[in-house]
């Protein structure tokens, strides 16, 4: 599993060359790109294999020339801990042409980007662009994800706040420094406009100026009216996890989060009304650790936990899973380790009784299942032992298409009756393994058809069913999340598939529903209904860093339920030397049911 490990791949892994690129070797040339598309981001491919893929390219010796020519606070902390940069290298020329962008930058005045004009109807064939950035040269967006308070705004208008690594937070200089990327709706049009976005700032701990490095996931407290947003966190001399705290009466307060694209000190008084605490210490430059975040949405007077958030990330210095349990107003105790666990990919919910679940997949290929039992921030949740849920079958490289050969599982779980409930689990496998024959040359394991499978257990976790494919047409179908509207019961599955296109190449975003009681899958249902070659173009083939967030709430009234489902998709071009070609940004649609 870990090396699968697609959501824990920050920034860079998004801005992927084209095939062609990305099978050069570490430290080989970069050719140009002559007909005018933005090879600059195509120069990162080689590290797309990195667990932590900026770290890859920051400590690279082109990374780090690039980071001292461009002069950014980390330059002589990167110079401090690896050494001069070997005096023959040298930077491709996509690289440097951003470099010279930059200069001429820095020579006209600052610009603030306004909202765009109208609104951005949520139905769209692709999906909605969910950023503000300009298509001049645009930069990739990746691994997105949203959480929303319900009518947060005004009646049936949602506040809307997503989160994606964005790369404008190291290779340009028309952001706040952080990849840790925010976008926020908050206008009383029922849409899926943009009205402000940034990085979440960075902050000081013990001396040492922490950034925003992506890796970045958001909850929603709806009882509370809070966004609470976790991200790796670098510096000159540590890294860690960070946690930020943005009331919604702030996100609507123009005053404390104008409209428009944000400076550090916007995205400061927006996210730091609320101190954001560090939460772990690792070496500067360490692997990234993705958080997972959960809130215990109950009210204050539920019951021990209440309010309480729990951040769970894998600290590979430590070989396993680390869960730390903060109050609502962010008072943090120290990482517990989650016991029996080997680290990995993993999920985590907190259900209506305040029971605690925990989702997690290892290098075997096996996923795991648990529960905690909150014992009140700061204290830690106790923990019980895990429990098998399955075995992946296997994976390869896909035929056909520069994704991910597996993906992160992702769960769901629905009360019953008493403290009794029914969890759900889907997870990306291979329906169909094929290795070459070895003469007269050995050739590597290809998956021919990925597939989304679902299990569930209707024991509280104790047992598990077989698993049962969610789209059995051709092509493939992959990188699924699973989310429960708890005021119907209702189980919405989303996922990518290339169904529709006879190569198996283009994909849209799909749906399956599971009905209130039930465990019997729906049929498929298109989210997007138009095909896009989501893995190609200046911000494509970003196999490393891919997923797709998943999010329901509702009223518990049919038609006022609310599923936003947020991905990559390079279905909006840039514009690169004049020329207009697809660039990857981070999307959002809405279906209501």
């Amino acid at each position: 599993m870990k090396a699968a490990k697609i959501s824990t791949l920050v920034i860079l892994c998004g801005l992927m060359c084209v095939a062609s690129l990305s099978a050069q070797q570490p430290g080989g040339p970069i050719t140009t790109a002559e007909s005018g598309e933005s090879e600059q981001y195509h120069v990162l491919s080689r590290y797309q294999h990195s667990r932590s893929a900026m770290m890859r390219f920051i400590t690279s010796d082109e990374g780090r020339l690039f980071m001292q020519l461009e002069g950014h606070p980390l330059a002589k902390a990167l110079q401090q801990e690896f050494g001069d940069v070997p005096p023959n290298t040298r930077l491709p020329r996509s690289l440097r042409l951003l470099l010279d962008e930059q200069k001429l930058e820095r020579l006209q005045p600052p610009t603030v980007l306004a909202t765009p004009a109208g609104g951005m109807p949520c139905s769209q064939p692709t999906g909605v662009r969910f950023n503000l950035e300009p298509r001049s040269n645009a930069i990739a967006q990746n691994a997105p994800n949203a959480d929303f308070i319900l009518s947060g705004v005004s009646t049936d208008d949602d506040l809307v706040v997503q989160v994606a690594n964005d790369t404008r937070g190291i290779l340009t200089s028309n952001w706040d420094g952080s990849a840790s990327g925010y976008y926020v709706h908050n206008s009383n049009t029922a849409d899926c406009s943009v009205q402000f976005e940034g990085g979440l700032p960075s902050f000081t701990f013990q001396g040492d100026t922490l950034f925003g490095s992506g890796a970045v996931v958001v909850k929603a407290d709806n009882t509370r009216g809070v966004f609470f947003a976790a991200d790796d966190r670098i510096g000159s001399t540590t890294s860690g996890i960070g946690l930020f705290r943005a009331a919604a009466a702030d996100l609507l307060n123009p005053s404390r989060c104008p409209n428009g694209t944000h400076t550090l000190a916007q995205a400061t008084s927006c996210w730091m009304q609320t101190p954001p605490v560090f939460l772990d210490q690792l070496p500067s430059f360490d692997e990234g650790s993705f958080p997972f975040l959960a809130v215990d949405e109950r009210d204050t007077h539920a019951g021990k936990g209440a309010g309480d958030v729990y951040v769970l990330y894998d600290q590979e210095s430590n070989f396993g899973l680390q869960i730390v349990a903060c109050t609502n107003s962010l008072n943090c105790g120290p990482p517990a380790t989650v016991p029996g666990n080997g680290g990995g990919e993993a999920d985590i919910h907190v259900l209506p009784n305040g029971v605690i679940t925990i989702l997690s997949g290892n290098e075997t290929g096996a996923l795991q299942f648990q529960t905690c039992t909150p014992s009140g921030a700061p204290k830690p949740p106790i923990c019980s032992t895990p429990t098998l849920a399955v075995t992946l079958s296997g994976s390869g490289p896909l035929e056909n298409l520069n994704f991910p050969d597996c993906c992160a599982p992702s769960s769901a779980v629905r009360m019953g009756s008493g403290n009794t409930f029914t969890a759900f689990i889907v997870y990306t496998d291979c329906r169909n393994l094929f290795t070459p024959p070895p003469p007269p040359q050995n050739q590597p394991t290809v998956c021919l058809a990925a597939d989304v499978k679902l299990i569930f257990s209707t024991d509280s976790g104790a047992t598990w069913s077989k698993p049962v494919s969610v789209n059995t047409k051709s092509g493939h179908h992959l990188l699924s999340n699973v989310t429960i509207d708890a005021s119907t019961g209702t189980v919405s599955i989303v996922y990518f598939s290339t169904e529709g296109d006879p190569n198996f190449h283009e994909v849209r975003v799909m749906l399956n529903q599971i009905a209130p009681g039930s465990t019997a899958l729906g049929p498929e249902q298109l989210i997007t209904t138009k095909l896009d070659a989501a893995d190609s173009g200046p911000g494509g083939n970003f196999l490393s860093d891919v997923q797709i967030g998943a999010i329901s709430r509702g009223t518990g009234a049919a038609g006022h339920s609310r599923l936003y489902t947020s991905f990559n998709s390079s279905a909006v071009n840039g514009t690169y030397n004049g020329k207009s070609l697809p660039e990857l940004n981070n999307h959002i649609s809405l279906f209501r049911f």
